[in-house]
């Protein structure tokens, strides 16, 4: 059950940041064309491909870690792995309300999803800083910077829809890269905490037999 349930948190943290990569390529698309239809959107399509995958990384963690759970402290991790899971769920349906021509009420979604993500991520990082890991200051670096660059794109999001869309184009592209190499951060510190434990795991037992 334990070994099943690392694994569901390290391929939900992959398929994250997989997620967070997708996303960052169509944000960069939309804050570099000029009024160009087929460029937009692409580049909504990609928003809400890579929502779609960090919606499902974050739900296979939160499983991950509900298997897993050792301690009362783990379960506001828990917690913040669905918000991030619920925030890219809204940024999904935001991003598919702007695709079909409702921009005003898709930003509005949009801006409720990255503030939730941001909460969730904030609190998967409270988590992770009380973990007993050589790991854990590597865990919860990546997610603290993936709550401030989901603030950011938050952000961005408001200037768009105040109408200054170039700078709100950029501080989103600037935020999607950073929860990309926050996420990336929190996924090599997770599977290096895996293994550790494997590896330890597989000593111990072989001592044991000696």
């Amino acid at each position: 059950m334990e070994v099943y349930g690392e694994l569901y948190v390290i391929t939900g943290a992959w398929l994250q940041t997989i997620g967070a990569s997708v996303t960052a390529i169509g944000n960069t698309i939309a804050a570099s064309v000029n009024d160009d239809e087929e460029d937009e959107k692409v580049s909504s399509e990609l928003y809400i491909l890579g929502n779609a995958v960090e919606a499902t990384g974050n739900s296979l963690q939160a499983i991950g870690q509900t298997r897993i759970q050792k301690s009362e402290d783990e379960t506001i991790g828990i917690i913040g792995d669905w918000l991030q899971a619920a925030g890219n769920i809204a940024n999904v349906v935001g991003g598919s309300t702007v695709l079909n021509g409702n921009v005003e009420e898709g930003l509005n979604v949009d801006i409720i999803g990255d503030v939730i993500q941001s909460i969730g991520a904030a609190f998967e990082a409270q988590s992770s800083s009380l973990r007993d890991s050589d790991y854990a200051a590597l865990i919860t670096s990546g997610q603290r910077i993936q709550s401030v660059s989901v603030a950011i794109e938050a952000i961005g999001l408001v200037y768009v829809k105040k109408g200054k869309d170039k700078l709100g184009e950029q501080l989103i592209a600037v935020g999607s890269y950073g929860q990309t190499a926050g996420a990336a951060l929190s996924a090599i510190g997770l599977t290096k905490e895996y293994h550790q434990s494997r590896s330890l795991e597989s000593w111990n037992n072989g001592y044991y037999y000696l």
